[in-house]
């Protein structure tokens, strides 16, 4: 969560949003999650209905997707990190 804390305050002057699914939790877990880990992002409840984890073909957690300017799927894998080039070169593309 650390490192998702970190994205979210570098970018927040940049064409760039964060949105967190939570699968296979109660709600009041994911609630009590979203307190104790000061999760400022959109996180949205998914429950245990993988809908939004089928749409996307997620075979494991945590899975980060970073899409681009027209929805397409520009980085799929584990690690929040490897996300950042991927994250930078996008927003710079973006903002040409």
């Amino acid at each position: 969560m650390p490192h998702l804390r970190t994205l979210v305050e570098r970018h927040q002057d940049d064409p760039f949003a964060l949105i967190g699914i939570n699968y296979n939790d109660s709600k009041d877990a994911f609630r009590k999650g979203v307190k104790e880990f000061e999760v400022s992002w959109i996180s949205a409840f998914q429950g245990d209905l993988p809908a939004i984890s089928a749409l996307y073909k997620v075979t494991g957690y945590p899975t980060y997707l970073v899409l681009d300017v027209d929805g397409k799927i520009a980085y799929r894998g584990h690690g929040a990190e490897a996300t950042d080039e991927v994250i930078a070169k996008l927003l710079a593309d973006a903002k040409k």
